[in-house]
């Protein structure tokens, strides 16, 4: 917890600690001389000398300006306290988003998106909270307990010393049976809390899923399972917590009246002038032991949310602290070409596997031309294409991008290079313009409007009533499929890239949509090469090369024709979809 904390504060935050710091002695002070006038006060009442009314209107004065003094420096503290956790955990959520940002793919098996949701929200808050509980007890508690302690001293006697003891005795075993039954429950709340936002995400994406088979129950029992087992443990945590604020309430009035009732005895026998000054004193010793009691009772509180807060803490630095597998090199090196991909023996295995996903992936590509892929699900396609802009790197063999090896480039330069249309169109909460302008922010309307006639999605646009400020809904919901794949096309093409990538960016399109967008493609960045994954062996006929992949592997590379005789894989895929006669066979 204080690893994570220290390592992500400014300079600025430690002065706000160290002002919170002569600050809270500062309130001590007027604290401690309110309990120690509170002990004059009743001297004064009980002496009954003719001054004693002034004395008690001057007292009384002096403890109302130390009140209103303690009072305001409470609330600056407070202030600052919150400003500084504040400031201190939003840095933290800051590094938190860079480094998942900095994530390859192999990176996210790590962490599921529901648990990176969490750590982001649920796990942040809880360590914002004990972190402005710290700023607020951790130098308030020691401080009152010392000061408290040294004021103690010249009233004690072995009596009052010895009740004070017990009590504090068994509120810290108290505190500590607590403690050892809280903790483990709290890992299981947030692991819980994880499976919660896992069933919620699942039921909303899928929902039309969901409806379609009408499965609102099953979804809804799985919900449910997930929901009691949370609830239950809350419940516990509620209970065990419900008995802590009775248990200090209880220590604090045994030990007032243990005090008191050891006092009575001290008291009994003595002439009234001694059994005035004995009271007094008493009376200020049941004042400042209060104190000590509430003290350790503050410093408890922090130590309840700590064990919730050191856990979330931990899962927050596994994220920060996690080695992403895709780095930048030390020195980076200059493109030599432009728009050539070439891959040379690569194999492909994901974390955790002994085996490859692919291997010995050989083939080359020059500016300009198309190359597609096609194979069975799980030939290894969308590996391959994942590869090219690093969002995974190859485990063995060279994968080269405009006649480098992408290990050797800046990822930020190697992805200048490349337009990416994604298999899944997504589209991001806005506007169509700022989905469409998403590389370049400053791009304009013209060329905006250019790259959406490109992808065949202009005239929908256009026919919307705010054309191209028409809102787009998270994840591009209020937009068909076919609409959402044409968008996202136009958001590869707008920068007018040397490398675009579509990773089965056409199966939502029909057929003539679908041949008039590549032909538009062609048309128009006749230099950007293409490298295109399709289910469809229409959209890849007119292909430079074809690559045909099969449990990962090559198993032909070639041109349409060439391939429809001799590669038997690619001619059961193309007679499952095309007669003969339109084979040419």
């Amino acid at each position: 917890m204080f690893k994570l904390l220290f390592k992500n504060m400014k300079a600025k935050n430690w002065i706000s600690v160290v002002a919170i710091f002569l600050l809270t002695l500062g309130e001590v002070f007027f604290m401690m001389q309110i309990v120690t006038y509170i002990g004059l006060l009743t001297g004064a009442v009980q002496a009954s000398r003719e001054n004693g009314v002034a004395e008690i209107w001057w007292y009384g004065l002096y403890m109302i300006i130390c009140a209103i003094m303690m009072a305001a420096i409470e609330v600056i503290i407070r202030f600052v306290a919150s400003a500084t956790a504040s400031s201190c955990v939003t840095g933290i959520r800051q590094k938190m988003y860079v480094r998942v940002n900095e994530f390859a793919i192999s990176d996210f098996a790590a962490f599921s998106t529901e648990s990176l949701i969490t750590r982001t929200t649920n796990d942040m808050q809880n360590v914002h909270i004990a972190w402005i509980t710290f700023l607020k007890t951790a130098f308030l508690a020691p401080v009152v307990m010392i000061w408290s302690v040294v004021l103690l001293m010249q009233y004690a006697n072995t009596s009052l010393t010895i009740v004070t003891a017990i009590w504090l005795v068994i509120l810290v075993a108290s505190v500590v049976v607590l403690l050892m039954m809280l903790t483990p429950k709290y890992k299981i709340v947030q692991k819980l809390t994880d499976a919660l936002n896992v069933a919620s995400r699942e039921n909303l994406t899928g929902v039309r899923v969901v409806r379609a088979f009408n499965a609102e129950s099953y979804q809804e029992s799985k919900f449910e399972k997930v929901n009691i087992a949370f609830t239950k443990v809350q419940i516990f945590a509620g209970r065990v917590l419900s008995i802590f604020t009775p248990l200090v309430m209880m220590v604090m009035m045994g030990l007032s009246l243990s005090i008191l009732w050891s006092s009575a005895y001290v008291l009994n026998g003595m002439d009234m002038e001694a059994a005035s000054q004995t009271f007094s004193a008493t009376n200020s010793f049941v004042m400042l032991a209060s104190q000590i009691i509430m003290a350790f009772v503050l410093i408890v509180t922090l130590i309840v949310i700590w064990p919730r807060a050191s856990v979330s803490a931990k899962r927050i630095h596994e994220v920060i602290t996690h080695e992403v597998s895709v780095l930048d090199p030390e020195n980076p090196v200059a493109f030599t070409e432009s728009g050539t991909i070439e891959f040379k023996n690569v194999g492909f295995a994901y974390p955790g596997s002994d085996n490859e996903a692919v291997s010995d992936i050989s083939f080359k590509v020059n500016q300009g031309e198309t190359i597609a892929f096609i194979g069975s699900t799980g030939s290894g396609k969308t590996t391959i294409i994942n590869m090219i802009p690093r969002m995974a790197d190859c485990t063995r063999g060279e994968v080269l991008v405009d006649g480098v090896n992408v290990k050797d480039v800046l990822q930020k330069d190697l992805r200048d290079r490349i337009g990416y249309a994604p298999q899944r169109g997504f589209l991001f909460q806005g506007n169509i313009k700022e989905n469409i302008a998403f590389k370049d922010s400053d791009m304009s309307l013209e060329d905006v409007r250019w790259a959406a006639k490109i992808a065949d999605a202009d005239d929908f646009v256009m026919s919307k009533r705010n054309e191209y400020d028409s809102p787009v809904a998270q994840g591009g919901s209020n937009f068909s499929g076919g609409q959402k794949q044409r968008l996202c096309i136009a958001r590869a093409v707008a920068p007018k890239p040397e490398i675009l990538i579509f990773d089965d960016s056409f199966s939502a399109l029909d057929y003539r949509t679908d041949k008039t967008v590549r032909s538009r493609i062609a048309d128009q960045l006749p230099d950007a090469t293409r490298v295109i994954i399709a289910q469809r062996v229409g959209t890849i006929m007119d292909a430079d090369q074809i690559v045909v992949l099969d449990n990962g592997k090559i198993v032909g590379i070639g041109k349409h024709y060439d391939l429809v005789r001799n590669c038997p894989v690619y001619q059961e895929i193309a007679l499952s979809q095309l007669s003969k006669e339109e084979l040419g066979l």
